[in-house]
Protein backbone atom coordinates (compact mmCIF):
# COMPACT_ATOMS: atom_id res chain seq x y z
CA UNK A 1 0.00 0.00 0.00
CA UNK A 2 2.83 2.25 0.55
CA UNK A 3 3.40 3.09 -3.09
CA UNK A 4 0.28 4.20 -4.09
CA UNK A 5 -1.43 5.87 -0.53
CA UNK A 6 -0.66 8.46 1.37
CA UNK A 7 0.10 7.58 5.45
CA UNK A 8 -3.70 9.02 6.19
CA UNK A 9 -5.10 6.87 3.78
CA UNK A 10 -2.89 3.56 4.77
CA UNK A 11 -3.86 3.43 8.39
CA UNK A 12 -7.57 4.24 7.33
CA UNK A 13 -7.44 1.44 5.28
CA UNK A 14 -5.35 -0.92 8.14
CA UNK A 15 -8.33 -0.22 10.47
CA UNK A 16 -11.31 -0.56 8.22
CA UNK A 17 -10.19 -3.74 6.25
CA UNK A 18 -6.83 -5.20 7.86
CA UNK A 19 -7.86 -5.83 11.83
CA UNK A 20 -11.27 -7.00 12.86
CA UNK A 21 -11.85 -4.59 16.43
CA UNK A 22 -15.47 -3.13 14.93
CA UNK A 23 -14.48 -0.04 17.73
CA UNK A 24 -11.74 0.88 15.55
CA UNK A 25 -14.02 1.62 12.51
CA UNK A 26 -15.01 4.67 12.96
CA UNK A 27 -11.28 6.23 13.54
CA UNK A 28 -10.65 4.42 9.93
CA UNK A 29 -13.63 6.00 8.36
CA UNK A 30 -12.66 9.71 9.54
CA UNK A 31 -9.18 9.11 8.06
CA UNK A 32 -10.51 8.11 4.83
CA UNK A 33 -12.62 11.57 5.56
CA UNK A 34 -9.30 13.63 6.17
CA UNK A 35 -7.76 11.97 2.78
CA UNK A 36 -11.04 12.57 0.59
CA UNK A 37 -10.64 16.28 2.20
CA UNK A 38 -7.53 16.91 0.78
CA UNK A 39 -8.15 15.24 -2.27
CA UNK A 40 -6.56 11.67 -2.40
CA UNK A 41 -8.00 10.29 -5.78
CA UNK A 42 -8.65 6.53 -4.32
CA UNK A 43 -9.23 7.60 -1.07
CA UNK A 44 -12.86 8.68 -2.98
CA UNK A 45 -13.40 5.24 -4.01
CA UNK A 46 -12.64 3.66 -0.38
CA UNK A 47 -15.21 6.24 1.00
CA UNK A 48 -17.47 5.50 -1.28
CA UNK A 49 -17.08 1.56 -0.33
CA UNK A 50 -18.33 2.71 3.30
CA UNK A 51 -21.70 4.84 1.49
CA UNK A 52 -22.49 1.78 -0.77
CA UNK A 53 -21.83 -1.18 1.45
CA UNK A 54 -21.78 -0.23 4.72
CA UNK A 55 -18.18 -0.97 5.14
CA UNK A 56 -16.88 0.36 8.71
CA UNK A 57 -20.14 0.12 9.92
CA UNK A 58 -21.26 3.51 7.66
CA UNK A 59 -25.35 3.50 7.13
CA UNK A 60 -25.64 3.00 3.73
CA UNK A 61 -26.49 6.39 0.83
CA UNK A 62 -25.93 5.81 -2.32
CA UNK A 63 -26.21 9.35 -3.16
CA UNK A 64 -23.22 9.85 -1.57
CA UNK A 65 -21.97 6.79 -2.97
CA UNK A 66 -22.25 8.08 -6.65
CA UNK A 67 -20.75 11.56 -5.68
CA UNK A 68 -17.79 9.88 -3.99
CA UNK A 69 -17.01 7.82 -6.88
CA UNK A 70 -17.85 10.76 -9.58
CA UNK A 71 -15.46 13.02 -7.89
CA UNK A 72 -13.01 10.06 -8.22
CA UNK A 73 -13.13 9.20 -10.78
CA UNK A 74 -13.05 12.64 -12.17
CA UNK A 75 -9.47 12.72 -10.30
CA UNK A 76 -8.05 9.70 -12.03
CA UNK A 77 -8.96 7.35 -9.48
CA UNK A 78 -9.25 3.52 -11.47
CA UNK A 79 -10.60 1.92 -8.63
CA UNK A 80 -13.29 4.73 -8.41
CA UNK A 81 -14.10 3.57 -11.85
CA UNK A 82 -14.22 -0.49 -10.75
CA UNK A 83 -16.14 0.31 -7.44
CA UNK A 84 -18.70 2.01 -9.33
CA UNK A 85 -19.25 -0.60 -12.10
CA UNK A 86 -19.37 -2.99 -8.92
CA UNK A 87 -22.02 -0.47 -7.06
CA UNK A 88 -23.83 -0.41 -10.01
CA UNK A 89 -23.44 3.22 -10.98
CA UNK A 90 -21.27 3.50 -13.60
CA UNK A 91 -23.82 5.25 -15.61
CA UNK A 92 -25.34 8.44 -16.25
CA UNK A 93 -22.82 11.60 -14.92
CA UNK A 94 -20.33 9.11 -13.04
CA UNK A 95 -19.88 7.46 -16.40
CA UNK A 96 -19.29 10.74 -18.55
CA UNK A 97 -16.35 11.54 -15.38
CA UNK A 98 -14.14 9.04 -16.80
CA UNK A 99 -11.46 10.14 -18.94
CA UNK A 100 -10.98 6.75 -20.23
CA UNK A 101 -12.37 3.23 -20.70
CA UNK A 102 -13.63 0.65 -17.80
CA UNK A 103 -10.81 -1.87 -19.85
CA UNK A 104 -8.45 0.89 -19.61
CA UNK A 105 -9.46 0.97 -15.52
CA UNK A 106 -9.22 -2.55 -15.12
CA UNK A 107 -5.67 -2.96 -16.54
CA UNK A 108 -4.34 -0.35 -14.24
CA UNK A 109 -6.05 -1.77 -11.47
CA UNK A 110 -4.74 -5.13 -12.31
CA UNK A 111 -0.97 -3.49 -12.71
CA UNK A 112 -1.71 -2.25 -8.93
CA UNK A 113 -2.58 -5.77 -8.44
CA UNK A 114 0.04 -7.12 -9.64
CA UNK A 115 2.75 -5.24 -7.88
CA UNK A 116 1.23 -6.74 -4.70
CA UNK A 117 -1.35 -3.51 -3.61
CA UNK A 118 -3.77 -6.30 -1.29
CA UNK A 119 -7.16 -3.68 -2.08
CA UNK A 120 -6.19 -3.85 -5.97
CA UNK A 121 -5.98 -7.51 -5.40
CA UNK A 122 -9.30 -7.58 -3.70
CA UNK A 123 -10.86 -5.34 -6.24
CA UNK A 124 -9.57 -7.56 -9.31
CA UNK A 125 -11.09 -10.48 -7.49
CA UNK A 126 -14.18 -8.89 -7.52
CA UNK A 127 -14.46 -7.80 -10.60
CA UNK A 128 -13.98 -11.67 -11.68
CA UNK A 129 -16.10 -13.55 -9.04
CA UNK A 130 -19.30 -11.18 -9.45
CA UNK A 131 -19.76 -11.40 -13.02
CA UNK A 132 -18.37 -8.12 -13.74
CA UNK A 133 -15.12 -9.55 -16.37
CA UNK A 134 -18.12 -11.90 -17.80
CA UNK A 135 -20.73 -9.30 -18.86
CA UNK A 136 -18.64 -6.50 -19.62
CA UNK A 137 -15.61 -7.98 -21.45
CA UNK A 138 -15.84 -11.63 -22.31
CA UNK A 139 -19.99 -11.82 -23.07
CA UNK A 140 -19.17 -15.51 -23.86
CA UNK A 141 -21.84 -17.11 -26.13
CA UNK A 142 -24.78 -18.80 -23.62
CA UNK A 143 -22.87 -22.30 -24.60
CA UNK A 144 -19.33 -21.22 -22.96
CA UNK A 145 -20.97 -19.02 -20.42
CA UNK A 146 -20.66 -22.15 -17.52
CA UNK A 147 -16.99 -22.20 -19.15
CA UNK A 148 -16.17 -19.12 -18.36
CA UNK A 149 -17.80 -18.64 -15.02
CA UNK A 150 -15.83 -21.30 -13.99
CA UNK A 151 -12.38 -19.96 -15.46
CA UNK A 152 -13.05 -16.22 -13.42
CA UNK A 153 -14.03 -18.28 -10.20
CA UNK A 154 -10.65 -19.83 -10.00
CA UNK A 155 -9.04 -16.45 -10.88
CA UNK A 156 -10.92 -14.28 -8.30
CA UNK A 157 -10.08 -17.20 -6.01
CA UNK A 158 -6.09 -16.91 -6.66
CA UNK A 159 -6.59 -12.81 -6.32
CA UNK A 160 -8.71 -13.41 -3.30
CA UNK A 161 -6.05 -15.66 -1.67
CA UNK A 162 -3.64 -13.45 -2.53
CA UNK A 163 -4.66 -10.21 -1.13
CA UNK A 164 -5.83 -12.49 2.33
CA UNK A 165 -2.10 -13.51 2.85
CA UNK A 166 -1.32 -10.20 3.09
CA UNK A 167 -4.17 -9.46 5.44
CA UNK A 168 -7.17 -7.91 3.92
CA UNK A 169 -10.53 -9.47 5.63
CA UNK A 170 -12.68 -8.88 3.29
CA UNK A 171 -10.47 -11.14 1.01
CA UNK A 172 -10.21 -13.70 3.15
CA UNK A 173 -14.05 -13.62 3.94
CA UNK A 174 -14.92 -14.17 0.19
CA UNK A 175 -11.76 -16.50 -0.63
CA UNK A 176 -13.18 -19.20 2.38
CA UNK A 177 -16.86 -18.57 1.53
CA UNK A 178 -16.72 -19.30 -1.78
CA UNK A 179 -15.39 -22.13 -1.19
CA UNK A 180 -17.14 -23.62 1.81
CA UNK A 181 -20.17 -22.40 0.31
CA UNK A 182 -19.55 -22.95 -3.48
CA UNK A 183 -21.01 -19.94 -5.06
CA UNK A 184 -20.78 -18.24 -8.04
CA UNK A 185 -18.98 -20.95 -10.32
CA UNK A 186 -16.86 -22.14 -6.90
CA UNK A 187 -16.86 -25.84 -6.41
CA UNK A 188 -18.24 -26.61 -2.86
CA UNK A 189 -15.17 -28.36 -0.54
CA UNK A 190 -15.79 -27.68 3.29
CA UNK A 191 -12.45 -29.63 4.25
CA UNK A 192 -10.59 -27.59 1.61
CA UNK A 193 -11.60 -24.17 3.12
CA UNK A 194 -10.63 -24.81 6.45
CA UNK A 195 -7.36 -25.95 5.23
CA UNK A 196 -6.50 -22.80 3.65
CA UNK A 197 -8.02 -20.64 6.47
CA UNK A 198 -5.40 -22.86 8.73
CA UNK A 199 -2.58 -21.56 6.40
CA UNK A 200 -3.97 -17.74 7.27
CA UNK A 201 -3.43 -18.29 10.98
CA UNK A 202 -0.91 -15.45 11.75
CA UNK A 203 -1.58 -13.50 8.49
CA UNK A 204 -5.16 -12.13 8.69
CA UNK A 205 -7.58 -11.51 11.98
CA UNK A 206 -9.92 -14.02 11.41
CA UNK A 207 -11.08 -13.55 15.09
CA UNK A 208 -14.84 -12.41 13.27
CA UNK A 209 -14.44 -16.65 11.96
CA UNK A 210 -13.87 -18.24 14.79
CA UNK A 211 -17.10 -18.85 15.66
CA UNK A 212 -17.14 -20.60 11.82
CA UNK A 213 -14.92 -22.75 11.87
CA UNK A 214 -16.10 -24.24 15.07
CA UNK A 215 -19.59 -24.79 13.71
CA UNK A 216 -17.75 -26.28 10.66
CA UNK A 217 -15.35 -28.37 12.50
CA UNK A 218 -18.92 -29.81 14.03
CA UNK A 219 -20.29 -30.51 11.16
CA UNK A 220 -17.31 -32.46 10.15
CA UNK A 221 -17.32 -34.02 13.71
CA UNK A 222 -13.91 -33.04 13.92
CA UNK A 223 -14.98 -31.85 17.05
CA UNK A 224 -10.92 -31.73 18.85
CA UNK A 225 -10.45 -28.98 16.09
CA UNK A 226 -13.58 -27.60 17.39
CA UNK A 227 -12.68 -26.95 21.32
CA UNK A 228 -9.46 -25.94 20.45
CA UNK A 229 -11.14 -22.73 18.26
CA UNK A 230 -13.25 -22.83 20.77
CA UNK A 231 -10.64 -22.46 23.69
CA UNK A 232 -8.55 -19.88 21.69
CA UNK A 233 -11.83 -17.65 21.14
CA UNK A 234 -11.76 -17.50 24.94
CA UNK A 235 -8.51 -16.80 25.69
CA UNK A 236 -8.53 -13.99 23.34
CA UNK A 237 -11.86 -13.21 24.56
CA UNK A 238 -14.09 -13.27 21.66
CA UNK A 239 -17.66 -13.87 23.79
CA UNK A 240 -19.40 -16.05 20.71
CA UNK A 241 -16.70 -18.54 21.36
CA UNK A 242 -17.17 -18.22 25.48
CA UNK A 243 -20.66 -19.80 24.69
CA UNK A 244 -19.09 -22.27 21.99
CA UNK A 245 -16.96 -23.57 24.93
CA UNK A 246 -19.96 -23.29 27.76
CA UNK A 247 -22.28 -25.92 25.75
CA UNK A 248 -19.33 -28.22 24.69
CA UNK A 249 -19.31 -28.35 28.92
CA UNK A 250 -23.11 -28.29 28.97
CA UNK A 251 -23.90 -30.80 26.71
CA UNK A 252 -20.26 -32.95 26.74
CA UNK A 253 -18.22 -33.50 23.84
CA UNK A 254 -15.46 -35.81 22.94
CA UNK A 255 -12.50 -34.74 24.90
CA UNK A 256 -14.72 -32.78 27.21
CA UNK A 257 -17.17 -34.43 29.85
CA UNK A 258 -19.73 -32.42 31.30
CA UNK A 259 -19.78 -30.35 33.75
CA UNK A 260 -22.68 -27.87 34.06
CA UNK A 261 -20.57 -25.13 36.32
CA UNK A 262 -17.87 -25.02 34.14
CA UNK A 263 -20.50 -23.84 31.54
CA UNK A 264 -22.20 -21.69 33.91
CA UNK A 265 -18.51 -19.90 34.27
CA UNK A 266 -17.70 -19.78 30.31
CA UNK A 267 -21.40 -18.44 30.05
CA UNK A 268 -21.23 -15.79 32.88
CA UNK A 269 -17.90 -14.59 30.91
CA UNK A 270 -19.50 -13.99 27.69
CA UNK A 271 -22.60 -12.54 29.70
CA UNK A 272 -19.78 -10.01 31.54
CA UNK A 273 -18.57 -8.95 27.92
CA UNK A 274 -22.22 -7.76 26.82
CA UNK A 275 -23.11 -11.18 25.07
CA UNK A 276 -27.12 -11.77 24.08
CA UNK A 277 -26.56 -15.66 24.04
CA UNK A 278 -23.98 -15.51 27.27
CA UNK A 279 -26.66 -13.68 29.10
CA UNK A 280 -29.62 -15.88 27.80
CA UNK A 281 -27.37 -19.27 28.45
CA UNK A 282 -26.49 -18.02 32.31
CA UNK A 283 -30.48 -17.19 32.75
CA UNK A 284 -31.16 -21.05 31.43
CA UNK A 285 -28.46 -22.52 33.67
CA UNK A 286 -30.45 -20.81 36.75
CA UNK A 287 -33.81 -21.76 35.49
CA UNK A 288 -32.70 -25.45 35.47
CA UNK A 289 -30.63 -25.59 38.20
CA UNK A 290 -27.08 -26.51 35.85
CA UNK A 291 -24.03 -25.82 37.74
CA UNK A 292 -25.88 -23.52 40.80
CA UNK A 293 -28.91 -23.60 42.82
CA UNK A 294 -32.25 -22.76 41.05
CA UNK A 295 -32.52 -18.98 41.07
CA UNK A 296 -35.77 -17.85 38.93
CA UNK A 297 -35.08 -14.23 40.03
CA UNK A 298 -31.22 -14.17 38.58
CA UNK A 299 -32.87 -16.02 35.64
CA UNK A 300 -35.87 -13.87 34.63
CA UNK A 301 -33.05 -11.06 34.57
CA UNK A 302 -30.88 -12.70 32.39
CA UNK A 303 -33.33 -13.61 29.97
CA UNK A 304 -34.83 -10.06 30.03
CA UNK A 305 -30.91 -8.80 29.79
CA UNK A 306 -31.03 -11.07 26.76
CA UNK A 307 -34.07 -10.18 24.87
CA UNK A 308 -33.27 -6.61 25.26
CA UNK A 309 -29.75 -7.52 23.54
CA UNK A 310 -32.00 -9.00 20.69
CA UNK A 311 -31.81 -12.92 21.61
CA UNK A 312 -35.33 -13.93 20.45
CA UNK A 313 -35.43 -17.27 21.82
CA UNK A 314 -35.85 -15.82 25.26
CA UNK A 315 -38.72 -14.77 24.73
CA UNK A 316 -39.46 -18.58 25.32
CA UNK A 317 -38.53 -19.03 28.89
CA UNK A 318 -39.43 -15.14 29.72
CA UNK A 319 -43.32 -16.72 28.34
CA UNK A 320 -42.26 -19.26 31.06
CA UNK A 321 -41.53 -16.89 33.77
CA UNK A 322 -44.50 -14.83 33.33
CA UNK A 323 -47.03 -18.15 32.96
CA UNK A 324 -45.51 -19.85 36.31
CA UNK A 325 -44.40 -16.47 38.07
CA UNK A 326 -40.73 -17.61 38.14
CA UNK A 327 -38.93 -14.41 39.21
CA UNK A 328 -42.00 -12.43 38.39
CA UNK A 329 -45.47 -12.06 39.00
CA UNK A 330 -47.46 -13.89 36.90
CA UNK A 331 -48.69 -12.22 33.96
CA UNK A 332 -50.40 -14.28 31.24
CA UNK A 333 -50.79 -11.13 28.85
CA UNK A 334 -47.25 -10.73 28.31
CA UNK A 335 -46.74 -15.04 28.54
CA UNK A 336 -49.21 -14.80 25.49
CA UNK A 337 -47.35 -11.61 23.79
CA UNK A 338 -44.01 -13.51 24.36
CA UNK A 339 -44.77 -16.68 22.25
CA UNK A 340 -47.12 -15.16 19.73
CA UNK A 341 -43.76 -13.11 19.29
CA UNK A 342 -42.07 -16.48 18.93
CA UNK A 343 -44.79 -18.06 16.54
CA UNK A 344 -44.85 -14.82 14.16
CA UNK A 345 -40.41 -15.44 13.99
CA UNK A 346 -41.37 -18.73 13.21
CA UNK A 347 -39.68 -20.16 16.28
CA UNK A 348 -40.08 -22.46 18.89
CA UNK A 349 -42.42 -21.74 21.86
CA UNK A 350 -43.79 -23.52 24.74
CA UNK A 351 -47.04 -24.69 23.11
CA UNK A 352 -48.34 -26.77 26.12
CA UNK A 353 -48.19 -23.19 27.92
CA UNK A 354 -50.46 -21.23 24.81
CA UNK A 355 -52.44 -24.31 24.54
CA UNK A 356 -53.22 -23.93 28.45
CA UNK A 357 -53.61 -20.02 27.94
CA UNK A 358 -56.16 -21.06 24.65
CA UNK A 359 -58.46 -23.47 26.99
CA UNK A 360 -59.14 -21.32 29.98
CA UNK A 361 -58.71 -17.85 28.48
CA UNK A 362 -56.25 -16.63 29.82
CA UNK A 363 -54.23 -13.42 28.24
CA UNK A 364 -56.50 -14.41 24.91
CA UNK A 365 -59.71 -14.89 24.42
CA UNK A 366 -61.16 -18.83 24.84
CA UNK A 367 -60.42 -21.45 21.72
CA UNK A 368 -61.19 -24.89 22.86
CA UNK A 369 -60.14 -26.11 19.85
CA UNK A 370 -57.26 -24.41 19.33
CA UNK A 371 -56.02 -24.84 23.05
CA UNK A 372 -56.88 -28.50 22.81
CA UNK A 373 -54.74 -29.22 19.35
CA UNK A 374 -51.50 -27.40 20.82
CA UNK A 375 -51.73 -29.15 24.03
CA UNK A 376 -51.82 -32.78 21.80
CA UNK A 377 -49.26 -31.30 19.56
CA UNK A 378 -47.13 -30.61 22.47
CA UNK A 379 -47.78 -34.21 24.16
CA UNK A 380 -47.08 -36.11 20.65
CA UNK A 381 -43.47 -34.17 21.34
CA UNK A 382 -43.28 -36.30 24.82
CA UNK A 383 -43.72 -32.76 26.79
CA UNK A 384 -45.23 -34.23 29.99
CA UNK A 385 -47.07 -30.82 31.19
CA UNK A 386 -48.93 -31.16 28.42
CA UNK A 387 -50.28 -34.27 29.12
CA UNK A 388 -51.14 -33.43 32.21
CA UNK A 389 -52.84 -30.42 31.03
CA UNK A 390 -54.85 -32.62 28.67
CA UNK A 391 -55.48 -34.65 31.60
CA UNK A 392 -56.90 -31.66 33.66
CA UNK A 393 -59.22 -30.98 29.96
CA UNK A 394 -60.58 -34.47 29.98
CA UNK A 395 -61.36 -34.52 34.07
CA UNK A 396 -63.18 -31.31 33.96
CA UNK A 397 -64.80 -31.86 30.59
CA UNK A 398 -63.21 -28.39 29.05
CA UNK A 399 -64.43 -28.12 25.35
CA UNK A 400 -66.14 -31.43 25.00
CA UNK A 401 -67.37 -34.20 27.25
CA UNK A 402 -65.94 -35.45 30.71
CA UNK A 403 -63.77 -38.35 30.10
CA UNK A 404 -61.95 -39.88 33.01
CA UNK A 405 -60.27 -43.02 31.09
CA UNK A 406 -58.77 -40.24 28.84
CA UNK A 407 -58.06 -38.19 32.15
CA UNK A 408 -56.20 -41.21 33.97
CA UNK A 409 -54.43 -42.34 30.63
CA UNK A 410 -53.00 -38.38 30.40
CA UNK A 411 -52.29 -38.23 33.99
CA UNK A 412 -50.61 -41.38 34.06
CA UNK A 413 -47.84 -40.37 30.69
CA UNK A 414 -47.64 -37.18 33.04
CA UNK A 415 -46.55 -38.87 36.11
CA UNK A 416 -43.97 -40.89 34.21
CA UNK A 417 -42.47 -37.93 33.06
CA UNK A 418 -42.34 -36.43 36.75
CA UNK A 419 -44.79 -33.72 36.68
CA UNK A 420 -45.86 -32.04 39.66
CA UNK A 421 -49.38 -32.81 40.20
CA UNK A 422 -49.62 -35.97 37.96
CA UNK A 423 -49.23 -38.48 40.72
CA UNK A 424 -51.74 -36.45 43.19
CA UNK A 425 -54.95 -36.63 40.19
CA UNK A 426 -54.20 -40.28 39.52
CA UNK A 427 -54.55 -40.64 43.19
CA UNK A 428 -58.46 -39.00 42.62
CA UNK A 429 -59.26 -42.10 40.73
CA UNK A 430 -60.05 -45.87 41.34
CA UNK A 431 -60.72 -49.06 39.43
CA UNK A 432 -64.19 -50.49 39.74
CA UNK A 433 -64.65 -54.23 40.11
CA UNK A 434 -65.93 -53.80 35.80
CA UNK A 435 -62.12 -52.63 35.39
CA UNK A 436 -63.34 -48.93 34.92
CA UNK A 437 -62.09 -45.89 36.06
CA UNK A 438 -63.62 -43.81 38.39
CA UNK A 439 -63.23 -40.91 40.86
CA UNK A 440 -62.78 -42.02 44.11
Amino acid sequence: MENYYSDTLREGLRLLYFQADEARFREGVELLEQAVAKGEPHAFYFLARCYGWGDGNVKEDERKAKQLSKEGIRRGSALCVLGADRMDILKGDVREAMAGTLEEAFRDVLAMAEEGEPMAQYAIGLFYFWGDMLLNFQKPPREEFAKYEKQNAAEALKWFRRSAGQGCIPAFRNAFNSVRNGVNGVQQNLEEALRWAETMDGKVDMRDYYHSFILEYQKLKRHEEAIRWCERGAREGISLCMVDLGLVYLYGNRGRKEDDAEALRYFKMAADTGDEYGSYNVGRCLYNGWGCEKDYHGAFRCFEEAHRRGHQASKSYLAQCYFWGRGTEVNYDLAVRMMTALIKERQEYPKELLGYCCLYGKGIGIDTIRGKRLLEEAAQANNGMAWKFLGDMYDKGIGGSLDIPMAVSCYQKAAEKGVAGAAEALGCYKKSIFGKWKRK
